[in-house]
């Protein structure tokens, strides 16, 4: 098994960006999208993908039509909420 790259990030220079609605999408969708990268943009989905070389394409291609700010986020496959609790 080849171990995943992880693509290069930086810091937004439009200071805070409000997420709430990507965090959202991943609640109710990440799941289907197990083991690939998502490119949300505003609560919707704009790309997806397992090859994390062209997370770099998808984020371009949504640059290209007008989208500042692509979210992009990789779905781990084991990415079941942890519960902790004491007795």
């Amino acid at each position: 098994m080849t171990a995943k790259t992880l693509p290069h990030t930086r810091k937004s220079s439009l200071g805070k960006v409000d997420l709430s609605r990507e965090r959202d999408w991943i609640v109710q969708h990440g799941h289907e999208y197990s083991g690939e990268w998502v490119v949300l943009y505003d609560g919707r989905l704009l790309g997806h993908t397992a090859d994390s070389a062209k997370v770099s394409a998808i984020v371009d291609e949504a640059r290209s039509e007008g989208v500042e700010t692509p979210y992009v986020k990789f779905i781990a496959e084991d990415s079941a909420p942890i519960w902790m609790g004491w007795l």
